[in-house]
C-alpha cells in the first residue's frame, strides 16, 4: 500500500517506514519540508505529482535499496537530499519543469537528475556518488552547474538547446562519458588522474578543462567541439 501526503499552509512532513515508501497514485503536496526514510525497502512513486514547497530529504537505509522519483509532474522547490548505500543503491529524480537543487547527498550507486527549467540543475552541498552521474536538462536551454561533486564513476551530461554545463569534481578525477552540451562546457578536477573521456563529448560552445592540483593531466581523445 502507498501513501499520499498533504499538509496545510507551511506544515512539514516526516515519515519513517519500516518497509519501503511508495507515493500512491494521488497527488502529494507539502507546504513545508519533507523527510522520508525507508528502513528496509525502496522509495518509489506512482503519483501524478509530488509538490514540496520546502526542502526534501529521501533516505533508504537498507543496502542497495533505491530512490526512484521520476514523474514529470514533480516539483521539489527547495534543495533535495538523497542518501542510499551499496553499489546498486541508485537514485533518480525528475523535477519536471522546476529547477533542481541537489543538497548534501551520498548515493552509493548511480545518480540520475533531470530538469526542464531554464535554471536547470545545481548543487548546494557536496554530492557524493559511488557510481555514475547522468544529468539532463530537457527544455528551456537549461544549464547544469554542479560545483561540489565527488563522483567516482563516469559523468554524462546532456543539455537542451544552448544550455551550458559546469562540473567541479573536487579532488576526484573526472571521466566524461558520451555527452552533448549545447553551450559551453567547463570541467575542473584536482586529482592527479585529471580529466579524461570514455565516449564522444559534443560541445556547441567553448570547452574549458582545468586541473587545479596534483599535477593533474587532461586527456580528451573523443571530442567534437564547435
Amino acid at each position: 500500500n502507498g501513501m499520499a501526503l498533504a499538509t496545510h499552509g507551511s506544515g512539514n512532513a516526516t515519515v519513517v517506514n519500516d518497509e519501503g515508501f511508495f507515493f500512491t497514485d494521488l497527488e502529494s503536496e507539502v507546504g513545508g519540508n519533507l523527510s522520508v526514510t525507508a528502513t528496509t525497502g525502496n522509495i518509489t512513486s506512482d503519483a501524478p505529482s509530488v509538490t514540496i514547497a520546502g526542502t526534501s530529504s529521501f533516505t533508504t537505509s537498507a543496502n542497495n535499496a533505491t530512490i526512484t522519483l521520476n514523474d514529470t509532474g514533480n516539483s521539489f522547490a527547495g534543495a533535495v537530499s538523497l542518501n542510499t548505500t551499496g553499489s546498486t543503491g541508485h537514485a533518480t529524480i525528475d523535477n519536471g519543469t522546476t529547477a533542481l537543487n541537489v543538497g548534501t547527498s551520498s548515493v552509493g550507486g548511480n545518480l540520475t537528475l533531470t530538469s526542464g527549467h531554464a535554471s536547470g540543475i545545481t548543487d548546494s552541498g557536496t554530492v557524493t556518488v559511488g557510481g555514475n552521474l547522468l544529468a539532463t536538462t530537457d527544455a528551456n536551454s537549461g544549464v547544469i552547474n554542479l560545483g561540489t561533486l565527488a563522483v567516482d564513476g563516469t559523468v554524462a551530461l546532456a543539455t537542451h538547446g544552448t544550455g551550458s554545463a559546469t562540473i567541479n569534481n573536487g579532488t576526484t578525477a573526472i571521466n566524461i562519458a558520451e555527452s552533448s552540451v549545447g553551450g559551453n562546457l567547463r570541467l575542473i578536477s584536482g586529482n592527479a588522474s585529471g580529466i579524461t573521456d570514455s565516449g564522444t563529448v559534443t560541445v556547441g560552445g567553448n570547452l574549458i578543462a582545468r586541473t587545479d592540483a596534483n599535477s593533474g593531466v587532461i586527456d580528451l581523445g573523443t571530442l567534437a567541439v564547435d
